[in-house]
């Protein structure tokens, strides 16, 4: 029985974190203050400038709340407590969480808590709850909610701060007011050249969905920041985007001289051709040379586009002397394999004689000869002088 008791008397006081968490960093916007805030009393004095520069502010609040709550503790004298105002970024993101992340590790390292009251204004996203748990036992959340009056006065206050949010706040103008303003202009237009019908507005509110819901503004604002920093990159990267959007423009190109070559075709040969939808069997009927057509036409700008990549990565790899340039050689001779192979099968496509197969088959043997010769040779040969040359320079 006293054996007992004096464990229980060696026992370590319990070490209590109660943390507020500001994630668009209000406190710091609004009254200069650094977080993270440590203490009782510099909580409470961070807690006030941020009621006088703005008397609705709920982080507050949610800092008062913690004030008393810590008071609340310290009164049973049972606990080691510690109170800490951590906050994100305007906006959220990664940039966002990684801050929090930082600052709760560094309250830890100064006060290492065994278990976490968290208080905060309104519900937490999932990747701070995350971070939290992952760092700290959480014992309890409070979610601070303001009272209002009810009354209509309040009300209509309420009313017209959503309104000003919505006029002058970018992040929420765009949205409500920018996509119905674009479209209000682009149905004005139509209804002045007689152009408006139920289907039109249907595709205009299409596109503005897919748009919005497959993020593709997104990643054109993206691109367009991309594209303002590359004369801050180095040569080689901006060579290599510049060869991308060439192989793109290329490959763009490449279906378009299809589209023409198929097009010249039927006029050339199938002139009085019905309409797909009336018969389709009388097409399906000249897949072959529709289809060989179509590769003949675009099978050049097809293998220029994959080749400028090939020769830019052959490049590359000599300039690092890398291995690697093995492989891209070999890719280079497998291209014009390809573009004979693709060249044979489009002209048999399209006129149907045998001399095209027996092509075929001697590019195809020549292919397989050509490439595993060259594969050994690359291997036995060029790989080792490679290899001997990065070994001298390295010494």
């Amino acid at each position: 029985m006293n054996r007992v008791t004096v464990q229980l008397a060696e026992a370590p006081e319990r070490r209590t974190l109660i943390l507020v968490v500001d994630e668009d960093d209000d406190i710091g916007r609004k009254t200069g203050w650094k977080t993270p805030i440590l203490g009782r009393d510099r909580n409470f004095l961070a807690a006030k400038d941020l009621l006088l520069s703005d008397p609705e502010e709920a982080d507050a609040n949610a800092m008062f709340a913690a004030v008393k709550l810590y008071d609340e503790l310290a009164k049973s004298g049972t606990e080691q407590l510690e109170l800490a105002t951590v906050a994100g970024k305007p906006g959220g993101g990664l940039d966002s969480d990684r801050k929090l992340a930082k600052e709760i590790d560094e309250v830890l390292s100064g006060f290492p808590a065994d278990q976490c009251v968290v208080i905060t204004d309104g519900p937490l996203t999932d990747s701070v709850n995350a971070i939290i748990t992952s760092r700290v036992k959480v014992v309890s959340v409070r979610k601070l909610v303001v009272k209002q009056n009810p009354s209509i006065e309040t009300t209509w206050i309420l009313l017209g701060k959503y309104i000003r949010t919505a006029l002058f706040e970018f992040e929420y103008s765009r949205v409500i007011l920018g996509i119905p303003g674009a479209l209000a202009i682009v149905i004005g237009i139509l209804l002045q050249y007689n152009l408006l019908s139920p289907a039109t507005v249907l595709v205009l509110l299409g596109v503005v969905l897919a748009i919005r819901g497959f993020g593709i503004d997104t990643a054109v604002i993206s691109l367009f920041r991309r594209l303002q920093t590359i004369p801050y990159r180095p040569a080689l990267t901006q060579l290599r985007i510049y060869i991308g959007f060439s192989s793109a423009l290329l490959i763009v190109a490449a279906l378009f001289a299809g589209i023409n070559g198929v097009n010249a075709y039927v006029s050339a040969n199938l002139q009085g051709a019905p309409p797909f939808m009336q018969d389709p069997v009388f097409w399906l009927q000249r897949t072959g040379p529709l289809a060989g057509t179509f590769l003949l036409s675009s099978i050049d700008f097809v293998i220029i586009a994959v080749s400028i990549s090939v020769v830019y990565d052959l490049f590359y790899q000599l300039y690092l002397r890398s291995v690697r340039v093995v492989r891209s050689a070999q890719a280079i001779a497998l291209l014009i394999f390809l573009w004979a192979l693709f060249r044979a099968l489009g002209s048999y496509l399209t006129r149907g004689e045998e001399i095209y197969l027996t092509q075929m088959v001697l590019i195809a043997v020549m292919g397989v000869a050509s490439l595993a010769t060259i594969y050994v040779l690359l291997l036995t040969v060029g790989l080792p002088v490679l290899r001997l040359r990065s070994r001298g320079e390295g010494h």
